[in-house]
């Protein structure tokens, strides 16, 4: 067979069947925030929506992570105030570049599913459709090495922890959702595998989205986005 330098497009299997649309304005609580959806905030990657193989934010260094420029600062504010909190806090993963995304699917892909593209969608995202390719999502872990691991994507423990129920709860205040709601695929598809992964869009909109147990996806839906 043909050798594989990019990764294949497939849509999960566990996402097959039509997508549902926008969430009904009048069961909503507050006000529909009056944003500029074209904000490089709404940025949206997932199972069903490439941002590109060749997107690449500007973005500065972390504490060894790298991370969007333009939201450096509420990125470091939500990770002091764990820390604040009394929690040992550190990110494990925040921006991942197009080709070490394509490396590990790749690797994924070919040596773990059998080159079954549907089958390697359904457990790992690709470079386009990682979130974490946008500059704009971090993952928590309370242990110091994972931060220094920058292959890491998984942490299925801090589900578990004190830590990640204080970051759910927070996470508002500084512009975060947890943007990977259990009951949501049917609208993003494959979540990333670390739970404990939040992304940024802006408090007025985090704290409309969380108020109203939304995922991303609905609440762009509000405004046409697809």
């Amino acid at each position: 067979a043909p050798a594989v330098t990019s990764a294949p497009t497939a849509v999960p299997a566990s996402s097959a069947g039509t997508r549902p649309g926008a969430p009904d304005p009048k069961t909503l609580k507050g006000t529909l925030p009056d944003i500029d959806i074209n904000s490089f905030e709404f940025l949206l990657a997932n199972s069903f929506n490439s941002i590109g193989m060749e997107f690449r934010p500007e973005y500065g260094n972390m504490e060894g992570q790298g991370i969007d420029v333009r939201i450096m600062d509420e990125a470091m504010a939500f990770l002091t105030a764990a820390r604040e909190a009394g929690f040992n806090a550190w990110y494990s993963a925040a921006f991942r570049n197009s080709d070490f995304l394509n490396t590990w699917y790749l690797s994924y892909y070919n040596h773990v599913y059998n080159r079954d593209p549907v089958e390697t969608a359904n457990h790992f995202l690709a470079q386009g459709i990682d979130e974490h390719q946008t500059g704009l999502a971090v993952d928590f872990t309370d242990q110091m090495y994972r931060n220094a691991l920058y292959e890491i994507f998984d942490d299925p423990e801090m589900k578990e922890t004190e830590l990640y129920k204080w970051a759910v709860e927070h996470c508002t205040e500084y512009g975060f959702i947890l943007r990977y709601p259990e009951g949501k695929e049917a609208y993003y598809g494959v979540a990333c595998r670390h739970p404990a992964h939040f992304r940024y869009v802006g408090k007025e909109v985090a704290e409309f989205i969380t108020e109203n147990n939304l995922c991303l996806e609905e609440f762009l839906a509000l405004y046409g986005v697809e």
